[in-house]
């Protein structure tokens, strides 16, 4: 009679042993699913990032660009004709153009350029971004960013000293969004 209740009490604790298996891994199961989620939105948040510092730091470098040629006409025997830079690709003026650049385009469709790349429209002149998340930008019915080089001129009629130069000047804006 003590041999079988022993082997009733061993028995007894093997099921309660297999029992506590089953709901440590249903916890460790649970514990890894949140932490699966945890990274995966913390990745998206990451590649939002990663996508807008990429566009900014692309304007950053054609505005530098910018800044550079039309100094460059400022200086001594040097013509500064700031009229045709509006008509320019301005990504030619970067010693190196962005590996997601598509080229220039003439009005190209949504199958022709996948998301998250750069293209110079030829129709309209504009430097265009299709993006890759469209939450990264702040409005999720934005689905590019498109930037203009933009002459800037200070209305004629303001009360000016004699012999001051009116200022021309140029900026690289972004048009929509």
């Amino acid at each position: 009679m003590a041999t079988r209740l022993a082997s009733f009490v061993s028995l007894k604790q093997r099921r309660l042993q297999q029992g506590f298996k089953l709901f440590e891994f249903g916890v460790v199961a649970a514990v890894l699913a949140i932490m699966a989620t945890i990274l995966l939105q913390r990745l998206w948040f990451y590649q939002d990032e990663a996508e807008q510092v990429a566009v900014q730091q692309v304007v950053a470098n054609v505005r530098a660009a910018l800044k550079i040629k039309a100094a460059q006409g400022k200086l001594p025997g040097q013509v500064a004709d700031l009229t045709i830079l509006p008509q320019q690709n301005p990504l030619d003026w970067l010693t190196e153009k962005p590996a997601n650049y598509l080229g220039e385009l003439e009005h190209p469709s949504d199958l022709i350029v996948t998301s998250g790349n750069w293209y110079f429209d030829l129709g309209d002149h504009s430097l265009v971004y299709l993006l890759n998340k469209r939450s990264s930008f702040g409005s999720a019915q934005l689905k590019r960013l498109k930037f203009k080089v933009k002459l800037l001129r200070l209305p004629k009629n303001l009360v000016k000293p004699t012999g001051t130069t009116e200022p021309d000047g140029v900026a690289f804006e972004q048009v929509n969004g």
